[in-house]
Formats: structure tokens, sequence, C-alpha cells
């Protein structure tokens, strides 16, 4: 539970980030209803549990596939957003959820690096009191 719990805020996060990004850049509404805001946090809450497939437990499916189908999924679960609040779907959105899609991979493989090499930078500190 706890697990599933981490994916759906760590979601919630970066959904609640790209939208007010697309805020600032005139591409989203500014007037923002409850409605807007709950289903956005719903989205990307189930964004974030659907990410759980890269989990390293999962790896029984390729890379690829799993990034398929989490791209499929996203893209499913926004139109259903973009859907339930009546917010125009045209070429331009495909466009801005591609490069927003990407976006978010940037920054989530950029911080995974940073935390791979603070746990590198602990472990060699520790060797180093050790010895």
């Amino acid at each position: 539970m706890t697990k599933i719990l981490k994916y759906v805020i760590r979601g919630v996060g970066y959904g609640a980030v790209a939208y007010l990004v697309l805020i600032a850049f005139h591409v989203a509404p500014t007037n923002v209803s409850p409605k807007n805001v709950v289903s956005l946090f719903l989205a990307s809450g189930a964004i974030g549990i659907l990410s759980m497939i890269f989990d390293s437990d999962h790896e029984e499916m390729s890379w690829p596939l799993s990034l398929g189908i989490h791209f499929v999924g996203t893209a499913a679960l926004i139109l259903g957003l973009m859907l339930y609040n009546n917010w125009s779907i045209g070429v331009s959105f495909w466009i801005e959820f591609v490069l927003i899609y990407v976006a978010i991979w940037a920054i989530v493989m950029l911080d995974q690096r940073f935390r791979v090499s603070q746990i590198n930078q602990a472990l060699k500190q520790r060797a180093k009191h050790k010895s």
C-alpha cells in the first residue's frame, strides 16, 4: 500500500507541475475550477500508478514494451481528462502531449541519475570510513 501511495503522490506532483507550466505558457485555461483540480489529481495519480510498470520488480517485460504501454495508458488518461473537462483536442494537443511526456521523462531520468550518484557517494564514504 505504501508503495502505491508513493507512486500516486509522485504522479500527482508531476501532473500538478505540468499543469502549472501549461497555465504559465497560456496553453491551459487560467480559470481553474474544483472539477479541473480533482480530475487532474485523479488522472495524475493514475498515471503515477501506471508508472509502477517500470519498477524493477516487473523485469519480465522489456523496457520498450513498458514504455509503449505507459505512453498509451498516459495518453488515454489525459484524453479522458480532456474530455471530462470539455477541453479541446486537436493537433496541437498531441504535439504538446508528446513534448510534455518527453520533458517529464527527461526530468525523471535526471532525478534518478542524481539519486544514484548520491547513493554511490554515500557508499564510497561508508567504505572509506570502514578501512
